[in-house]
């Protein structure tokens, strides 16, 4: 019994810590990006043409060869922001919104 216990904390640690590190997808330079966005020390792309006060924070999560996904944290218009990603050739599976 308490070698079961203690192996099913074992899975569930390795879930937590494999299902909490997909990797995000670090956006590329195209002609015309830097009138369009920059990247910041953390890697959150920010939309530099935003009238927003405080925009909201979206992770837009693109299919690519990592089992739990990829994704990219973008901070501005949702659509502009899923736009950014088409531009990188990135296929967008569906984006998250956190609004502060």
């Amino acid at each position: 019994m308490k070698n079961g216990i203690v192996g099913l904390g074992i899975i569930l640690a390795f879930l937590l810590t494999s299902c909490a590190s997909n990797p995000p997808a670090v956006p590329k330079n195209f002609e015309g990006s830097s009138k369009i966005f920059k990247v910041s020390s953390n890697g959150t792309v920010k939309v530099k043409a935003t009238n927003l006060k405080d925009p909201p924070m979206h992770w837009v999560f693109v299919h690519c060869a990592h089992w739990s996904g990829c994704y990219m944290r973008c901070q501005g218009p949702v659509r502009t922001c899923k736009s950014i990603a088409k531009k990188l050739g990135l296929k967008v599976a569906h984006v998250l919104t956190r609004k502060r």
